[in-house]
């Protein structure tokens, strides 16, 4: 018996080692439990609602899919990895093991379209989201309750992306993507919340230097910091647009509508003007599409294997080796690593001048448009990147570049 065995052997431990053994055993709990993060606490109701996952199929998007598809309440996801049809084998292998884990919730629902990250990729997406048959598709489009865009995060060698022809980069294809499908976001009903996720590298801090136009070294991390950093600042004032376009549509609804006189006002009393009323809604008026930057831990596949060149070089997957069993306790799973991810889908809005009840801090109790989000609470961005101008001059540098792209491509079509 495996019992008798073990009883046998610990009969020759002393009482101070068999102590010593259980206060490792606890640390190494405790350690674990504390590298792993903490867990997001709210839940939110996904019933009949659309969740677009934009990228590359690694443990901690499949984890994330794997945990959507057991909620309670269930959404409907469509999972877009960055491959040309037909897709890869394995690939449809795992999402049909993902789909048979959750075949007895039928309200779980996950359907996997190749969209690789071309210019005429995107324009061909969004013309497919667009049309359908009479009936399938509301006045307001096709419901899109949250999109979560996971490229660029990774620790991985850079990509050339300068030139016609040369490789569409990380935030020019998010920055195409998310503008493609503004349309139908800004049709949606304003009692919809719309969360749009955008997960950033662990080591985004480290191009800080870059605002000051310092040289960087090209590393794995520092590459990916660079891409994480761009879309901070550019998630940042986009945010600022979409609170400026409901500003701007609930102020034409404002002038617009009839005023109604007040019952209880006295005859001598004035009819309010059009525009009061709107200048009264319109202070503290936020978009009800709101971006979310959620900086993601250093997870061992996505960061730490790119980071030691783990798929460059033979020293590098030998390192990698030869710490992994280190690595499992100082970095969280995938399972766990998704929880900032779960805390940005489903945390409550937090307006301004809010707090919320029985919470310390407000912050780790709801987000609002234009946060960034670290371990399920949000979290300050440094002073440097609260300049004026500096996002609004990142937003149209990469506007300008995609611009650029997209006139290319239709120039080599053409």
């Amino acid at each position: 018996m495996p019992v008798n065995y073990v009883a046998k052997y610990l009969s020759y431990v002393s009482t101070n080692q068999l102590i010593c053994g259980a206060i490792v055993i606890l640390g190494v709990y405790v350690l674990k439990a504390w590298t792993g993060g903490r867990r997001n606490t709210w839940e939110r109701d996904w019933t009949g609602k659309m969740i677009l996952i934009v990228a590359p199929p690694s443990p901690v998007i499949l984890s994330l899919i794997h945990h959507l598809l057991h909620l309670p309440q269930p959404p409907q996801i469509l999972f877009l990895p960055p491959f040309a049809s037909p897709l890869p084998e394995d690939l449809l292998t795992i999402i049909h093991t993902l789909r048979l884990s959750a075949e007895s919730n039928h309200l779980a629902q996950l359907h996997c379209e190749p969209l690789p990250r071309t210019p005429a990729a995107v324009a061909d997406f969004t013309r497919k989201w667009g049309t359908g048959l009479k009936g399938t598709i509301s006045e307001s489009g096709r419901r899109v309750d949250a999109v979560v865009l996971g490229d660029g995060w990774e620790a991985a060698p850079a990509q050339s992306t300068d030139g016609i022809g040369k490789s569409w980069s990380t935030p020019q294809f998010q920055f195409h993507l998310l503008t493609s499908l503004l349309p139908f976001l800004l049709r949606a009903p304003a009692e919809r919340s719309i969360r749009l996720v955008t997960l950033i590298s662990p080591g985004w801090a480290a191009a800080l230097p870059s605002l000051q136009n310092t040289p960087l070294k090209d590393t794995p991390v520092t590459i990916s910091g660079l891409r994480g950093l761009t879309m901070l600042l550019v998630v940042r004032h986009f945010q600022l647009i979409l609170d400026t376009l409901a500003k701007a549509a609930y102020r034409k609804e404002a002038e617009t509508s009839v005023p109604v006189p007040d019952p209880n006002a006295d005859m001598a009393g004035t009819m309010p003007g059009k525009g009061e009323k709107g200048k009264k809604g319109e202070e503290g008026l936020k978009s009800n599409v709101l971006g979310v930057s959620v900086i993601m831990p250093w997870t061992r596949e996505e960061v730490i294997r790119g980071a030691v060149g783990a798929d460059e070089s033979t020293l590098g997957l030998l390192s990698y080796i030869l710490f992994y069993p280190i690595l499992i306790f100082l970095t969280p799973s995938p399972a766990r690593a998704i929880h900032s991810i779960l805390f940005a889908l489903s945390a409550p809005i937090r307006y301004p001048g809010s707090q919320a009840k029985g919470e310390e801090d407000p912050k780790s109790a709801a987000v609002s448009g234009g946060d960034v989000v670290r371990n399920c609470q949000v979290v300050d961005l440094p002073p440097v990147m609260l300049e004026p101008g500096l996002a609004r001059a990142n937003y149209e540098a990469l506007e300008r570049e995609v611009e650029m792209r997209i006139k290319a491509e239709k120039g080599k079509s053409g």
